[in-house]
């Protein structure tokens, strides 16, 4: 199973949401791999950083969550950003879900794991499956 995270994701497991920090633990220990968009990592450290977190606190989660070989961040590239202005012009979707999205496609990402309801148009054309709860 590889999974794409969304930022919704990264917030549940530094709040040590249980099953978020089990889909982690499955990972380091089996089969799946999670993919963390560059994309995701900024606007999770934005979204860290509006509610007070210093950037040490943050730096050392993403250092914890990475220290597997199964996680990896994923840098912006080119034809994940063709990919991404593609999925936003075509579905509607900003930009941030659509570079998600690209990602979790190009990468080969059998489920986006998030629970924001921009993705549905992309859900409802079966471009992309969400794993959420």
């Amino acid at each position: 199973m590889k999974y794409c995270a969304d930022t919704w994701f990264i917030l549940k497991v530094f709040e040590k949401d249980q099953q978020g920090a089990q889909i982690i633990e499955d990972t380091k220990l089996g089969k799946a791999r999670i993919i963390i968009p560059i994309s995701t990592f900024a606007e999770a450290t934005k979204k860290l950083m509006q509610r007070g977190v210093p950037y040490s606190v943050i730096e050392l989660f993403f250092q914890g969550v990475e220290s597997s070989e199964k996680v990896t961040l994923i840098s912006l590239e080119k034809d994940i950003a063709l990919e991404a202005a593609k999925i936003s012009l075509s579905y509607n979707v900003a930009m941030l879900d659509s570079f998600v999205a690209a990602t979790a496609k190009i990468m080969g990402c059998e489920y986006v794991l998030t629970k924001d309801t921009d993705f549905k148009p992309l859900i409802k054309r079966n471009y992309l499956k969400v794993k959420s709860w």
